[in-house]
């Protein structure tokens, strides 16, 4: 609504302009004319303008399509579904109806559906008894009555005929999991529902009368976006026969809250407010929330966001550069009007109507090359989606970002800012110089201003103003990426105020400590005189180019020392073995594979075996315990950080030794002992691990099962926790053996890396989760690059904002200056020292933009380092080679665009240069 608000402001502004101009037609004709009379500087205002919409429009549609695929990422997982009152054991529903019938008093929900979802393992009918555990995969189980999904959600789906006239033998399956059982409609399917041997003997049995798209339906697919292979429909009292619950029970309610699949989301917290005002048997788990969340992780749409307020700024930059210059540029004519007769309305008009047709030809054509511009950054963004799919066995199925989006909004912003921008500031600056002494505008002299108190000190309270901000911005505590973000930019904006204001000590430090002489002299002092008189000017090309080089050194120096600290990882991610191999615990079939027949395998070697238990402190902290064999203790790469005192002189080896030859020894990573992360492990100290019933089962409680005892005698590194993530104890603990059925289970093995292809191929045969460290590191690096690919694609667009910004300034400043060129000339000047004097101009505020880029965005990088890495054990490296090549590259394309406006300029004959108005 205020998109639209604004963008009717802008026309009616437009309108009114042109309606009053109607009346005074001279003053639009010269302004129209001003257009066509000098070509080339129209060019320029016109590209000017347009890429600064560009930027504005593209940063816009970057961000757009971030939100689009979070969007996607809900819908694919959850649909209209944005709460789950869950239950492990089943509940009746007649006790969650209250808060149902509260929820629907108050309309907030469009829709309830009460349940059966289980994981079970299941395959094509005969597998089982032909002893065929390869082909068994883990899949959902779900029953409910289908007709509620005909009055579920906002946007009511099309059922298909099947799912309504389903009987009790029969049922209906996702084609990912008919690929993968490799079965058709009319095949038969097996369902073990439990570990006894009469289940697996005799397997719930059903017909498959249909296939359907992966996403089922709703798009539901389990508490965390896992339905395992695939998902299975079956009838409710289907599903009540294989746990044999009773009537009306169920062990999930589905919760659609009133307005589409997004909007819904936006009453959860309402919801979850009433939820917790009665006592409602279950667990309250808003699910589109925390997908949210999920999908969002690290705030990567706060970085997409800040690339598009930083994109803005820039083209706003841009833009107001433009027509400042643009104003400067007609002083002259408009005190040549002014003198015949012309009244300051008609003046400022002239300006203003001449920007408005700058403003219309130059927005279109923004619009359209900002599109272009984000659509191309936005095919980087699928390029890497597509490629992290191939890590699907390790991060889960991700939706793939495959498709452009920009909202009308978006557009209608772009469009509004795009217009409103350039006619304030030529509104602005037409009414200043309506002002001007007739005189002085067609000489193109100053205005002479009276010395008050604040001019007399203006350089001394500027210099004090910027000195503050800097220290404020030193003194800024980093408490969240917020504070972080504002304390960076008051340290680059300080920074830029600070050389901006000073020009004057890098003229003198040139002239008196450096001592150039001779010819050079003259040059530096008219390269120095027109920044330093123009410093409004010349901070804002400062800005662009500080500005972009800064976000670039971010994005450089951050991945660098992350890339850095995964290769680093490469012997600590899995203790300094090559993979991981992990049965989840079904009860079903508890060993599918062997340490002796992994060390059979060609190429594997050092196969060692270990157990995972989640345990609670006396204080209820969730932590894990890691039961290791004797290949963990005598071959991991794990580092000792401090061990008890009757250890001290023993190395980290004899140590590892220690604690596998006595059961009750623990070693635990150094983030146990960190009271930030939730735990205060003290060293030399003997604890209790609670240890409850292990969740990973279909139908367990949380009720404890028993205690674990042991002392801790070393603490890890930082680097090293990856397979040591809790408490590390010997298998050889006489407590293991009861706690083996409810244990993850699982190997770690090295091995000869020309045999991993088929060592994988072993693994899928015999249906393992697998994980190599080569395969994270490689995923991480990937995902690292990808997204600095991403990044830098659009940044080096706004760099040559930039680069087309400074030309631009170049074109009109020699154009500006033409008598100025004469004169010089006409006292002696050649045309090399014209050219110099240009060409040194325009390459000091490259060289301070980049080198303030270089400082502020190096500075920055360490305060986000500090936010990020500290706990990592990574170290702070500067890639230098990569920043030097970096700011060589953007100087000498930035000199290309410079060389012709100051060729050009030491071109020009003194008495055509010297021809003007007087």
């Amino acid at each position: 609504m205020l998109t639209w608000i604004i963008l009717l402001i802008a026309l009616l502004s437009l309108s009114y302009f042109f309606i009053r101009a109607s009346f005074h037609s001279h003053v639009l004709k010269i302004a129209f004319r001003n257009i066509f009379r000098i070509k080339r500087e129209s060019f320029l205002m016109v590209l000017g303008s347009m890429i600064g919409t560009t930027f504005i429009i593209g940063s816009l549609g970057m961000n757009d399509s971030f939100k689009n695929y979070i969007y996607k990422s809900v819908d694919l997982y959850f649909g209209e579904i944005d709460e789950v009152i869950n239950s492990k054991i089943s509940i009746n529903y007649s006790k969650i109806e209250p808060f149902i019938n509260e929820l629907k008093e108050k309309d907030l929900i469009d829709g309830v559906i009460p349940i059966f979802f289980k994981l079970y393992p299941v395959t094509k009918k005969g597998n089982i008894r032909g002893l065929k555990v390869s082909e068994i995969s883990q899949a959902s189980i779900v029953g409910m009555d289908y007709h509620l999904i005909l009055d579920f959600g906002e946007n009511k789906i099309s059922l298909p005929e099947e799912f309504l006239k389903l009987k009790d033998n029969e049922a209906i399956i996702t084609k990912r999991l008919a690929d993968k059982l490799n079965i058709k409609s009319g095949d038969e399917i097996e369902i073990i529902t439990g570990a006894s041997p009469i289940n697996i003997l005799f397997p719930k049995r059903f017909t498959i009368v249909k296939i359907v798209d992966s996403k089922g339906l709703l798009n539901y697919r389990g508490l965390d976006a896992n339905n395992g292979v695939g998902t299975i429909f079956i009838t409710l009292n289907a599903g009540r026969t294989i746990e044999k619950i009773p009537k009306n029970n169920y062990y999930q309610i589905l919760i659609s809250n009133k307005g589409d699949y997004i909007k819904g989301n936006s009453l959860t917290n309402k919801i979850k407010t009433i939820y917790n005002e009665m006592n409602i048997p279950g667990e309250f788990i808003p699910v589109k929330e925390n997908q949210i969340k999920a999908v969002d992780r690290g705030g990567i749409s706060y970085i997409f966001l800040a690339l598009s307020l930083f994109s803005m700024i820039s083209g706003g930059v841009l833009i107001i550069n433009m027509y400042s210059m643009l104003v400067s540029e007609r002083k002259k004519e408009l005190g040549v009007l002014r003198a015949i007769g012309f009244k300051r309305k008609d003046i400022r008009n002239v300006i203003f109507y001449e920007s408005i047709f700058y403003t219309l030809f130059s927005v279109p054509f923004g619009i359209g090359t900002g599109v272009l511009i984000a659509r191309f950054t936005f095919s980087k963004v699928t390029t890497l989606f597509k490629s992290l799919s191939s890590f699907e066995n390790i991060i889960g199925e991700i939706p793939l970002i495959n498709s452009f989006y920009i909202s009308s909004n978006s557009i209608l912003i772009g469009i509004a800012v795009g217009l409103l921008l350039p006619l304030s500031i030529t509104f602005w600056y037409s009414y200043s110089i309506g002002k001007l002494n007739i005189v002085n505008a067609i000489k193109d002299l100053e205005e002479e201003k009276k010395k008050n108190s604040f001019e007399k000190y203006k350089y001394y309270i500027e210099n004090s103003f910027t000195i503050i901000v800097f220290i404020i911005a030193l003194l800024i505590k980093i408490d969240n990426f917020v504070l972080l973000g504002i304390k960076s930019f008051l340290i680059l904006l300080s920074t830029i105020m600070l050389i901006t204001f000073n020009l004057k000590f890098i003229e003198v430090f040139l002239l008196n400590i450096i001592k150039l002489k001779g010819k050079f002299v003259p040059i530096l002092k008219i390269a120095f005189s027109y920044p330093m008189r123009n410093r409004k000017r010349t901070g804002s090309i400062i800005t662009l180019y500080g500005m972009v080089i800064f976000i670039i050194v971010i994005l450089t120096i951050l991945p660098y020392i992350h890339q850095l600290q995964l290769k680093s990882s490469r012997d600590s991610l899995f203790a300094g073995f090559d993979g991981v191999v992990v049965e989840m615990p079904t009860n079903i079939f508890p060993i599918k594979v062997s340490k002796e027949e992994l060390k059979k395998v060609d190429g594997i070697k050092n196969v060692g075996e270990f157990y995972f238990l989640v345990a609670n402190s006396k204080n209820n902290e969730h932590y894990g315990i890691v039961f290791g064999s004797k290949e963990f203790f005598t071959k991991n790469k794990i580092k000792i950080e401090k061990v008890i005192d009757e250890f001290k002189d023993l190395s980290d080896k004899e140590i590892w030794l220690k604690a596998f030859n006595n059961p009750n020894f623990a070693i635990i990573p150094e983030r146990l002992t960190d009271p930030k992360f939730g735990y205060n492990f003290e060293l030399g100290k003997t604890y209790t691990a609670y240890i409850p019933n292990q969740t990973f089962g279909p139908s367990q409680s949380d009720t404890i099962m028993g205690t674990i005892t042991y002392k801790i005698i070393a603490v890890t590194s930082k680097l090293s926790e990856s397979l040591a993530m809790g408490p590390v104890i010997s298998i050889n603990n006489q407590n293991i053996e009861k706690y083996i059925k409810s244990a993850i289970h699982g190997y770690f093995f090295s091995i000869y890396p020309e045999y991993k292809s088929q060592i994988i191929d072993y693994l899928k045969k015999k249906n393992q989760f697998y994980i190599f460290a080569d395969d994270l590191i490689d995923l991480g690096l990937k995902a690292s690059q990808g997204m600095i690919s991403i990044f830098n694609s659009f940044l080096y667009f706004g760099l040559m904002i930039g680069i087309i910004g400074i030309a631009i300034t170049m074109m009109k400043a020699v154009n500006e200056r033409r008598r100025v060129i004469g004169m010089l000339k006409a006292i002696g000047f050649t045309k090399n020292m014209i050219f110099l004097s240009f060409f040194i101009e325009s390459t000091i505020v490259i060289l301070l933009g980049i080198l303030i880029g270089l400082f502020s965005g190096t500075f920055t990088s360490y305060l986000i380092f500090l936010k990020l890495f500290s706990d990592s054990g990574a170290t702070f490296k500067i890639p230098y080679n990569n920043l030097v090549l970096m700011s060589l590259v953007f100087y000498f394309v930035s000199v290309i665009f410079i060389y012709l406006p100051s060729k050009a300029a030491s071109k020009l004959s003194p008495n055509e240069a010297m021809r003007s108005l007087d």
